[in-house]
């Protein structure tokens, strides 16, 4: 089944136009795929998590899951999910394999990004990465992520008041994941499709908001595809363009 599935992440990356760069280095009990990030020295998931993940967890442990109101498949990105229900995601599957799981911090989701910003500096004031995107930094196109574009303009333009991008990816609301080219660390979807939680406070030190990052299929902003931009949520919220990728410091 590994095999398997290694060999549709080489066919993804080969149908995005670029090579398999990095290794998927082991696949846990739920087939999510891992490859070691060398600028944080961890093991990162490939995918944001799947609904296919998310439910297991929430059949076996009677967690609260509320299906958004656009059609997924089991390999979509599970949405309306908290970081609270992250965090026990990340523990539930701890206890379950014997490992250390758990969302990324704030820090080393720059790194990632590979922006050097300063530590200790607060969010709102880190300084904007003009030039680098969520996607790196080569210019905006159909292939660098799942956008607010015009397939979402279509779906949504007599009920949504916004911005949607002069680019056409082919997907309204969520995409199912590894639909999009993979980015130098190897991992698909860093960039959009949804929201993704990450550990750090948006406004120390009151601390009352949480910090998501990555874009979204709902984000069109100029500001908000800056790698460098961080969306402020209640620890709480649960929204239907906002999800979690989680990474593993004990394999």
């Amino acid at each position: 089944m590994k095999s398997l599935l290694f060999t549709l992440l080489l066919i993804t990356q080969a149908a995005s136009g670029q090579q398999a760069k990095v290794e998927t280095a082991f696949t846990n009990s739920l087939e999510m795929p891992f490859v070691r990030v060398a600028s944080i020295g961890m093991l990162v998931c490939r995918f944001e998590t799947r609904v296919r993940d998310y439910q297991q967890f929430a059949t076996q442990t009677g967690a609260d899951w509320k299906k958004p109101d656009f059609p997924q498949t089991p390999d979509h990105p599970a949405v309306n999910v908290s970081m609270q229900d992250a965090l026990a995601f990340c523990e539930w599957l701890g206890k379950k394999e014997g490992r250390k799981y758990r969302i990324p911090t704030d820090e080393e989701w720059s790194l990632m990004a590979g922006l050097k910003e300063k530590a200790g500096i607060p969010p709102t004031q880190q300084t904007p990465s003009v030039g680098i995107f969520h996607w790196g930094t080569r210019p905006l196109a159909k292939d660098v992520g799942n956008f607010c574009d015009e397939a979402f303009g279509r779906k949504y333009r007599n009920s949504y008041d916004g911005k949607w991008l002069a680019i056409d990816d082919g997907h309204a609301d969520t995409a199912p994941v590894g639909s999009y080219a993979v980015d130098a660390n190897g991992l698909f979807d860093f960039a959009g499709n949804v929201w993704e939680w990450v550990d750090g406070w948006y406004d120390p030190p009151k601390n009352s908001l949480r910090i998501v990052r990555g874009g979204a299929f709902r984000c069109g902003a100029e500001k908000r595809l800056l790698a460098s931009f961080r969306g402020p949520d209640p620890y709480n919220a649960r929204l239907d363009s906002v999800g979690f990728r989680i990474l593993c410091e004990k394999q």
